[in-house]
């Protein structure tokens, strides 16, 4: 295991799967942002960005359990703020 990462909720991350050996352009890897701290077990709450649509989330109904190891601070939109904040006006998404 890697040393601990501390994003706060909000943090913007790549989750980088096993297979992609780190490589934050592999097609496989997802964009989202954390939900939640740092939980017990090594893990972070997150939502992921549609790879097909990325103005809507993939996870709409719930955020995803992901291992920190999978995981690294990546700015994938730079209006991220403002992204978030139409979702919760337009769609009611808490």
């Amino acid at each position: 295991m890697s040393t601990p990462t501390n994003f706060s909720p909000l943090t913007q991350i790549a989750y980088i799967p096993t297979h992609a050996a780190g490589n934050v352009n592999h097609p496989d890897v997802e964009y989202g942002f954390t939900t939640s701290g740092r939980t017990v077990g090594g893990n972070y709450f997150c939502r992921y960005w549609s790879k097909h649509v990325p103005t809507i989330l993939r996870t709409r109904a719930n955020s995803e359990l992901t291992n920190e190891d999978d995981l690294v601070e990546f700015v994938s939109k730079p209006n991220f703020i403002r992204d978030i904040v139409q979702l919760i006006v337009m769609n009611g998404v808490t």
